[in-house]
Parts: C-alpha cells; sequence; structure tokens
C-alpha cells in the first residue's frame, strides 16, 4: 500500500480512486462509499466502503417455499450454545 496517491476530480465532480484501494476494499466492480468529513481544517474525508446489501429471500417468501414441499419438514431440534 502507497503512503500517498493522487486523484483527480472533475468539474462535475467525478473520480477515479486508485486501484490498489478499489481491489483492497472489495471494489473493483463499483460500489457504495459512506463519505465522512474529517473536520481537520483541511476539507479531507473519510470514505469507508458500505457492505452490498444482503440477498435471499425473506421470512415470508421462505415458508412459502417450504409450504410447497411435498412432505412436511419436521422442525429442527433447538439446543443450548456452549456460552449460555
Amino acid at each position: 500500500m502507497k503512503e500517498l496517491d493522487t486523484m483527480t476530480v472533475t468539474k462535475v465532480g467525478q473520480g477515479t480512486l486508485p486501484k490498489w484501494w478499489r481491489e483492497a476494499s472489495g471494489l473493483s466492480l463499483g460500489g457504495v462509499v459512506e463519505v465522512r468529513p474529517m473536520r481537520d481544517g483541511h476539507n479531507s474525508i473519510i470514505l469507508t466502503p458500505k457492505p452490498a446489501k444482503r440477498r435471499g429471500l425473506s421470512g415470508k417468501d421462505l415458508l412459502k417455499q417450504f409450504s410447497r414441499c411435498p412432505h412436511p419438514m419436521p422442525a429442527p431440534e433447538r439446543h443450548e450454545l456452549p456460552f449460555k
């Protein structure tokens, strides 16, 4: 990782972040980052990659999928976790 890198911002506010940072933060295919001001007197900002939204079925949709099964699904056995 470099100690210092530069970035050019166009007049419409677009810019390209350094490739090493995009790869290290999982944004090589693009994504969303949070931007926070540091309030250090130099107009510095902190960029934090936001994790992608979770994908999958919601509980109601999953229940609908299971209700279509030809055989009833037995409820899983519960067990106490070791730290309780």
